[in-house]
């Protein structure tokens, strides 16, 4: 489970970040943490080396009052799906958060009293979460949906890419088009199927994704591929 944390105070970031690992070891799952002392470094960090699974956001840090809210901002515009729990040491920001959806509140006095709850809820929501599979060498493998930014087809492979990798099967696009057409996957190719959510812009001929990516738009898709961005990037 990747996770982010984000607060000003080092203090803060120790205890929860000490909280986290220990609940980890405890319940037999591995964690992967990484600091932040505001929303800037975080979202850079996004950028440049994609998504966590969970941010754990300080409403309010040194870069102001409502950091935490703005980041949480920035991510749900970039179509991160990552889990936010809002840290706070302030009750009246429990009520904040529903236009980013955020998944769960912590007060930061109750810390040890609360996180293992909300690491529970965690992980049964991430085990839940949409997942795209596919059998190699006689076993089933899981790609989350949201990790995904494009597959492609190379004669009988398609490759899975993903901003962590590629995983790759013997199996056709068109098939995998059918299973993903209604969580988000469009075809802009005959060669490929992207991600709608990981689409940063459009043109006539071509996506670009978040990380960069170029991707060909063929005549065939064009009118449909621009329609359907269209209508999410207007939501």
């Amino acid at each position: 489970m990747k996770i982010a944390v984000c607060d000003d105070e080092p203090v803060y970031r120790q205890v929860l970040t000490e909280r986290i690992l220990r609940e980890g070891i405890a319940g037999g799952y591995e964690t992967s943490i990484t600091e932040y002392a505001d929303g800037n470094a975080l979202l850079a960090a996004v950028d440049r080396d994609g998504g966590a699974d969970v941010y754990f956001l300080d409403i309010e840090t040194d870069a102001g009052p409502d950091d935490g809210i703005r980041t949480a901002r920035e991510l749900r515009r970039r179509r991160d799906r990552g889990l936010i729990v809002y840290v706070t040491g302030f009750m009246e920001y429990m009520q904040t958060g529903y236009e980013v959806k955020a998944f769960r509140y912590l007060l930061k006095n109750q810390i040890d009293r609360d996180l293992g709850q909300v690491l529970l809820d965690i992980r049964r929501e991430l085990t839940e979460e949409d997942c795209f599979s596919f059998q190699r060498n006689k076993e089933t493998v899981c790609v989350k949906l949201r990790d995904i930014l494009y597959l492609e087809s190379d004669r009988r492979l398609v490759h899975i890419k993903c901003r962590q990798g590629q995983e790759s099967f013997y199996g056709s696009l068109d098939k995998v088009e059918e299973e993903l057409a209604e969580k988000g996957f469009l075809r802009c190719h005959k060669s490929y199927l992207v991600n709608r959510d990981r689409v940063k812009s459009f043109s006539g001929e071509q996506v670009v994704l978040e990380e960069g990516t170029v991707l060909p738009v063929s005549r065939a898709y064009c009118k449909k591929v621009k329609r359907e961005l269209t209508l999410y990037f207007s939501r």
